[in-house]
């Protein structure tokens, strides 16, 4: 009798383990607009595990197994959440994964179905389950060629200038001298013999001075 009590009270005083009460989308719903955020709630706090190796997830898909959202979640409290936008109408699944506080793993799924309003478009599913924080797939460029293109070539660049041959006259001057260097020339020799007239009238009238003084 006292070995069937203690074994009573020892399932009693077990912690139960944590249990989803809530969601949003709500099990058997039909959305007919984006949610926006999907999430789930649980009825005890859910411990935080930081990381894209986090053991809490939730992942969203389709009937035809692609999956929505950038497997990026936030944890606040009792709530794990996903930021993601549906794709086509149809039968979705949001699959989630926690660690409760008592540090033990729960797992579900909750079931919807998605009926936009005709014509609204939806984001494209992947085919791989999305891990935060990976940076998508690059897209193949288009040639692998590592052939260099030819440089274009300017056909005014192109064509070639005027030949110079030994015929070619003074009178071919450059643009930009025109005249040679005669006005140069010119204008050095007028300096020079108004210089040299100075120097002569200042010469010339000392010695008058000196005439008359004499």
């Amino acid at each position: 009798m006292h070995a069937a009590l203690a074994a009573l009270a020892a399932v009693i005083l077990l912690p139960a383990h944590a249990a989803m009460i809530g969601s949003t989308p709500s099990d058997g719903d039909t959305v007919t607009e984006q949610p926006g955020t999907f999430s789930v709630v649980m009825n005890e706090e859910i411990l935080s595990l930081e990381g894209a190796d986090s053991a809490n997830r939730l992942q969203l898909t389709d009937a035809q197994g692609l999956f929505y959202g950038d497997g990026c979640v936030v944890v606040e409290g009792d709530t794990i959440s996903l930021e993601a936008e549906l794709g086509e109408a149809g039968d979705y699944s949001l699959a989630y994964q926690v660690v409760s506080a008592d540090g033990h793993p729960v797992d579900g799924t909750v079931s919807f179905a998605f009926e936009p309003a005709e014509g609204e478009a939806g984001a494209a599913g992947s085919e791989t389950a999305p891990i935060c924080g990976a940076a998508p797939a690059a897209s193949e460029p288009a040639s692998t060629s590592t052939t260099e293109p030819e440089a274009s070539v300017d056909p005014d660049e192109a064509a070639p200038g005027p030949v110079a041959t030994d015929d070619a006259t003074p009178s071919d001057a450059v643009e930009g001298d025109e005249g040679g260097d005669f006005p140069f020339i010119a204008i050095g020799v007028l300096a020079l013999l108004v210089v040299l007239a100075i120097i002569a009238y200042t010469v010339n009238r000392g010695s008058r001075r000196r005439r008359d003084e004499a």
